[in-house]
């Protein structure tokens, strides 16, 4: 069923629908930000390490990297209503099992149900938007839960904060469930059910298990290798597991039908270094996300609610500055846009280091969360149009997709990797820190470990610069091309 007679049975331009999947943008992108500031209560709690809290976050964003694009290829079978359906219920019912969960260990797998709906619900809903409103529409429906998504990612460190500070964190699973109840409502009375006109030949299973094996073995290694010890046969074991899983992956993908993962894109200079590029960002996302929380609590000894407030300023300052560096990329270019975020970045950083040792330190990090905030969403759009836009031709579709999905993988890896450096920085005040509680940390060392993740990101951040001014925009390299041939 194509879009126009979508709307023409009534099913897909009305608003219930454009607010269902604002919906279900909004609710996956606020669980994903609203936990990060309950993570140093939630250690508290549980009395774990930083390692283990890690995986709370860490395993949300890694199953949505493995099942998003999979599940893009069952709607292509299904369609979408019965995925968004199963997304919705499997979401809202490990959000109740995430809450009452008694230990760690119950935590993350009901959390890992809980991202596999997410996943579902990630890949239904544009591809809705792609089949449920016509081309003159849907603009401004990609608009609207665009808006919602970035709804969900400022208001997520506020609503956490708050209902951490003053209800508990298991609320924050709580909320869940009337929200996905209305979702799963209007998506069995609002969709109607189809089968798609064009069915794929296939689906590639043995890809999808080695692609799963080589991230769950690799971020396993970032965050348990400095615990274990990384000559240790466990981690030895783990990392042989990773690369023989990546070898196994590459050589099926090249010799499926078809793959989930079309590995030919990837020769391309200019996509390998757009992807890099938006990639490191992400990562820096994810790791900051993730340890900043830790730092407000138990270093400066802020309580939840007033670390979320501090944490809502970034994708605060994201919601302006995406708008513009959309405007400004249509003018100058996506290449100046992108190195000029890369470059507020680094000086972001060099703030937060100088915060660490400043007497002023509260306004020099109020300085930095703005500027990084400005960096990241003016990347959002120009990051992500840049990835389409350098795609071999015919790979446009895939191009796209991946810049969907470096989202998610750029926060579990940088999940995974702060996480190792934070650990090996308290590594050299205190012995075996990655395998001591969180509670058994003291600020001093929590605090001593913090240049080295500060340095870390202007390494990064320096990187993703040079790595934009590498590549040339697409079609200002084709006019200047154009204009030496005259």
């Amino acid at each position: 069923m194509n879009a126009e007679q979508g709307e023409k049975d009534g099913q897909y331009g009305h608003w219930p629908v454009l607010f269902l999947l604002s919906l279900a943008t909004a609710i996956e992108l606020i669980d994903g930000t609203a936990l990060n500031i309950s993570l140093p209560t939630i250690a508290s709690d549980f009395n774990i390490n930083l390692g283990t809290a890690s995986w709370i976050p860490m395993v949300y964003f890694l199953t949505i990297s493995c099942l998003l694009l999979p599940f893009a290829k069952v709607i292509e079978k299904t369609g979408t209503r019965k995925i968004l359906f199963a997304g919705l219920l499997l979401f809202t019912v490990s959000s109740y099992f995430c809450a009452i969960s008694g230990r760690i260990e119950l935590l993350i797998f009901f959390r890992f149900l809980q991202a596999t709906g997410g996943a579902m619900m990630a890949a239904a809903v544009p591809a809705q938007v792609a089949i449920g409103f016509t081309p003159e529409t849907r603009g401004r429906a990609l608009g609207i839960i665009m808006g919602a998504g970035g709804f969900g990612l400022a208001a997520g460190p506020a609503i956490g904060g708050y209902i951490t500070h003053f209800i508990s964190w298991h609320w924050i699973f709580y909320i869940n469930i009337p929200i996905g109840i209305i979702g799963m409502a209007l998506t069995y009375f609002c969709l109607k059910p189809y089968s798609p006109a064009e069915r794929s030949n296939g689906f590639d299973y043995s890809g999808l298990v080695f692609m799963s094996l080589f991230m769950v073995s690799f971020l396993f290694l970032l965050t348990k290798g400095s615990e274990y010890g990384w000559s240790s046969p466990e981690t030895i074991i783990t990392a042989a597991v990773s690369i023989l899983a990546l070898v196994i992956f590459i050589i099926q993908e090249k010799r499926s039908k078809d793959p989930i993962l079309d590995m030919s894109i990837f020769l391309s200079w200019a996509f390998l270094l757009s992807t890099a590029f938006l990639l490191v960002f992400e990562i820096v996302l994810g790791g900051i996300e993730l340890i900043l929380p830790f730092y407000l609590e138990k270093v400066l000894e802020f309580t939840p609610d007033i670390s979320g407030l501090y944490m809502l300023i970034p994708p605060m300052i994201m919601i302006i500055a995406g708008p513009a560096g959309g405007f400004l990329s249509d003018y100058e270019g996506n290449r100046m846009v992108c190195s000029i975020s890369a470059l507020i970045g680094t000086i972001a950083f060099v703030i937060f280091l100088i915060s660490l040792t400043s007497p002023g330190m509260i306004i020099y990090m109020v300085i930095a969360l703005i500027l990084f905030g400005m960096a990241i969403g003016a990347v959002a759009s120009s990051g992500a149009s840049r990835i389409i836009e350098h795609s071999p031709k015919g790979l446009e579709i895939t191009g796209s997709a991946i810049s969907n999905l470096v989202f998610y993988i750029g926060m579990s890896l940088g999940t995974a990797i702060y996480t190792l450096i934070l650990q090996s920085g308290m590594a050299s005040t205190t012995v075996n820190s990655g395998g001591i509680s969180i509670n058994d940390v003291s600020a001093y060392v929590f605090s001593s470990a913090m240049p080295y993740i500060y340095i870390f990101s202007i390494v990064l951040m320096a990187a993703a610069l040079l790595f934009a001014l590498l590549v040339p925009d697409k079609k200002r390299a084709a006019e200047a091309g154009n204009s030496t041939e005259r």
